[in-house]
């Protein structure tokens, strides 16, 4: 049964929103519709920009923290669907898409994906030291091209791990 699902969305979705265009436009008039649809998708640009703006500073002042950003990635990654699915025409897929930009069910549905998948963070390019942010790592760091040392394995040691040796 779950493999039925995602076919007949395919299949569905597209007859579904053209009903819902004919439907709107016997009960408005077609230049209505269409000016419907194109304010739509003018409104899925605008929050876009206005709620991509607030999550992309949510989840950088989350990093500046080290508070962990992953629920923020995700409500970002709703907030783009939602835009996408305001952007494209039809009706259902805005109304869905207008429900995505609400942050209670933004929210919601983040923490319902968040508990289901698993997010890797990994470092970044910069470095804290005693709270504060520096270009560069604390301690001594030596910068090598690759041509510029080798690698030794001993062979008579399996368990010991490789050593490095600069070039004299």
């Amino acid at each position: 049964m779950r493999s039925l699902i995602i076919p007949l969305t395919i299949l569905g979705l597209p007859l579904a929103e053209i009903a819902g265009f004919v439907m709107v436009g016997r009960a408005v008039g077609v230049a209505a519709t269409l000016l419907l649809v194109l304010l739509s998708a003018v409104a899925g640009v605008a929050l876009l920009r206005i709620q991509g703006f607030g999550v992309l500073r949510r989840v950088q002042e989350s990093a500046r923290k080290g508070i962990d950003p992953g629920l923020d990635v995700v409500g970002g990654a709703l907030v783009f669907i939602a835009a996408i699915l305001l952007i494209i025409p039809g009706f259902i897929s805005d109304a869905v898409g207008i429900l995505l930009f609400l942050p209670p069910i933004r929210r919601g549905l983040a923490r319902f994906l968040q508990s289901r998948m698993t997010i890797l963070t990994t470092g970044t390019d910069f470095f804290y030291t005693s709270g504060a942010r520096s270009d560069q790592p604390s301690g001594r760091v030596i910068d090598l091209e690759s041509d510029e040392f080798s690698r030794d394995d001993d062979d008579e040691n399996e368990s010991a791990p490789p050593s490095n040796r600069l070039p004299d």
